[in-house]
């Protein structure tokens, strides 16, 4: 499915990674971003039993607050069932450690002033999950006031809740073509084009006005160039098959594994829709 796909690395960060992809078509593009904000299991508090709470906490603010804690997953997808058998478990309050890790917190406030309770207090079963920012706030505590509960993470999918999908952002846009036409263009004269690019992509320089290259993949589409020039000089295109693909990751899979996984899941989903029409008569 993706035998001719050519990938560059942009820009890699630790939460952000930018790609240029190549000879891909946009309906390809479009299902493995959608695969990834949707599909791609991530590690994340589905049920807490709380045993005290004598805070100005509600339960379910606490609760709340517990489940969109980003934690650590790159481990857990071989290690733990997958989100179709563990939900199920867990309904019948079955928590078992095949499916799910078990978060503890407990603190009591001090005898003066307050105690901000962080997320790097969770206590986890399994090394490999835990949380991946540790200075995340989950309640404040002073004194008399205490906190006690069980946390339980298992693998879940974004489509169930935003909480398990594996990136903030997942977004593509085209390759961006900007032609100036010489015939046209008065160069120097009129750089309304040059005033008008939020990006700072043209510039004028020695009587004529010129597009910068290594400016130019920050092309969002406004055509402001387009509508500011009085000689319709300035045309903005794309090119086909050929787009930036950027995600923010939430930290709990690295983009290897985020990208790795969501191209194995929609492969598998093409296979099994292709062997459904097989067995419907249909010639594939």
């Amino acid at each position: 499915m993706f035998s001719s796909l050519h990938i560059d690395i942009l820009e890699k960060t630790p939460s952000t990674i930018k790609l240029y992809l190549r000879d891909v078509p946009l309906h390809l593009v479009n299902s493995l971003r959608r695969t990834i904000l949707s599909e791609v299991p991530t590690m994340a508090v589905d049920y807490v039993a709380i045993t005290e709470n004598s805070s100005v906490f509600y339960d379910e603010y606490i609760s709340h607050r517990l489940g969109l804690i980003p934690l650590k997953s790159n481990e857990a997808l071989n290690k733990y069932k997958p989100p179709e058998e563990c939900a199920e478990a867990g309904d019948r309050g079955i928590f078992s450690q095949d499916c799910f890790v078990t978060l503890r917190l407990e603190a009591s406030g001090p005898e003066k002033g307050v105690l901000t309770v962080y997320s790097r207090d969770l206590v986890s079963s399994d090394p490999d999950v835990v949380p991946i920012y540790g200075e995340i706030p989950i309640l404040k505590l002073i004194k008399d006031q205490s906190i006690r509960l069980e946390a339980y993470a298992r693998l879940g999918r974004g489509k169930e809740h935003i909480k398990w999908s594996p990136v903030s952002t997942a977004a593509h846009k085209y390759i961006p073509v900007i032609t100036l036409n010489s015939e046209k263009c008065k160069g120097a004269e009129c750089s309304r084009c040059v005033n008008a690019c939020p990006k700072n992509i043209f510039e004028a320089d020695n009587n004529s006005v010129r597009v910068k290259e290594d400016k130019i993949l920050e092309c969002t589409f406004c055509r402001l160039c387009e509508n500011v020039c009085p000689t319709q000089a300035v045309k903005v295109s794309w090119r086909e098959n050929e787009y930036i693909f950027y995600l923010e990751l939430t930290g709990a899979l690295n983009a290897r594994n985020i990208l790795i996984e969501a191209i194995n899941i929609l492969s598998r989903k093409l296979d099994a829709f292709i062997d459904e029409l097989r067995r419907n008569g249909v010639a594939v």
